[in-house]
């Protein structure tokens, strides 16, 4: 049975403790906070984004969130905003995105997407990234029509690296997939 594109109507997840939603300007002044948290700036992955992602304001949180909004309607790529259901608030964002980046979801080229996972630092835990890339292996290669997932996490992010290693992710070896370094991957 095909569904329909995630482009169309964007799909809400939703596991044990997190919702995932389309990010929207409304979620800005929740997410400035984990922008702002420099532990969680130091573990986001801008890899191949193209410039700083220095939030000091509100409003560059709002800017940014436009052009994710922008990504999507051209059918690119997906941000969803995180909300952690004991607290109802917003606390990070991930991302799909195809590799190679020139290529698009669901047009029979794209078979990699790249997941980007932001979290704030508190909440950085083996237990709330298992529950994201459990979450991702669930639903994204079928919504995405991709076989492979790759992720980063380096060394020193601890919680994140064993949350890999519990939902079966292995360091990625193929530097022609992605040129950089602490990448793992999951494929179907």
């Amino acid at each position: 049975m095909k569904h329909n594109s995630p482009f169309e109507i964007c799909p809400v997840y939703e596991t044990e403790n997190l919702i995932f939603t389309k990010i929207k300007v409304e979620d800005a002044v929740e997410l400035f906070q984990c922008y702002s948290d420099p532990i969680t700036k130091s573990h986001m992955n801008n890899d191949n984004c193209g410039g700083e992602w220095d939030c000091h304001s509100i409003e560059v949180i709002k800017q940014g969130i436009r052009g994710w909004e922008q990504e999507f309607d051209e059918k690119f790529y997906i941000r969803w905003s995180v909300t952690y259901k004991p607290t109802n608030k917003v606390i990070g964002t991930i991302e799909i995105a195809p590799v190679p980046n020139k290529t698009r979801f669901l047009d029979g080229v794209c078979q990699i997407g790249i997941l980007r996972v932001d979290i704030i630092s508190f909440l950085e835990r083996e237990k709330i990234f298992s529950e994201i890339f459990n979450m991702a292996t669930n639903n994204f290669y079928s919504d995405f029509d991709i076989n492979n997932i790759i992720t980063k996490a380096t060394q020193d992010d601890i919680q994140r690296v064993l949350s890999l290693k519990n939902s079966n992710y292995e360091r990625l070896k193929n530097y022609e997939i992605i040129p950089y370094s602490d990448y793992y991957i999951k494929s179907t």
